[in-house]
């Protein structure tokens, strides 16, 4: 693969069009699940390939590609979240669609209605944090490195959001709120 990343880098059309086809479903599962309207999703996948072709020249093959290009997508699609929030102030769908890691948060009791709806109730910096932590595996230096905050700002940030998503689901089950009533 570097070898691959290394044709890339030197212009080559057809590696090009090779390593964005091995790597456009990670960019897509990335950016899938930090920006949760679809179309905007679409774009900023199709940033985050861009990102990744440019970027191609400074894979080192120290790790495997598809870890690589996680973060540059992350990256990219991060980057994109703060310029969207900049423009058209705060955009509290920005961030979503961790509902295949329901399991990874535990939330007591149990989820009444969808992942994505209790992550709507978060403010955009905490359910970035709790996204990359839980839904994309990234360490807290590496969040704090792609939100551009403090390491104990980002672990702040993540146990506030998991403090909220339970409290929100104990009410939920305290007000008898059923899964289809969502």
């Amino acid at each position: 693969m570097r070898a691959l990343a290394a044709r890339v880098a030197t212009g080559e059309r057809a590696a090009a069009e090779q390593f964005a086809r091995i790597l456009m479903p990670t960019v897509r599962a990335v950016t899938a699940r930090l920006v949760s309207n679809p179309a905007d999703a679409a774009d900023v996948a199709q940033l985050g390939v861009v990102e990744v072709l440019r970027a191609a020249g400074n894979y080192r093959g120290e790790g495997p590609l598809v870890g690589w290009a996680r973060r540059v997508a992350a990256r990219s699609a991060c980057h994109w979240l703060r310029s969207a929030a900049a423009r058209r102030g705060f955009d509290s769908e920005a961030i979503d669609g961790m509902a295949a890691d329901v399991g990874a948060v535990d939330v007591g009791d149990g989820l009444v209605r969808p992942l994505s709806a209790y992550l709507g109730e978060l403010g955009e910096a905490q359910r970035t944090a709790l996204v990359l932590r839980v839904g994309l595996e990234y360490t807290l230096p590496e969040i704090a490195e792609l939100t551009g905050s403090p390491v104990a700002t980002v672990k702040s940030r993540i146990i506030k959001a998991l403090s909220e998503l339970r409290r929100a689901v104990r009410r939920d089950v305290q007000l008898g709120v059923r899964k289809d009533a969502s």
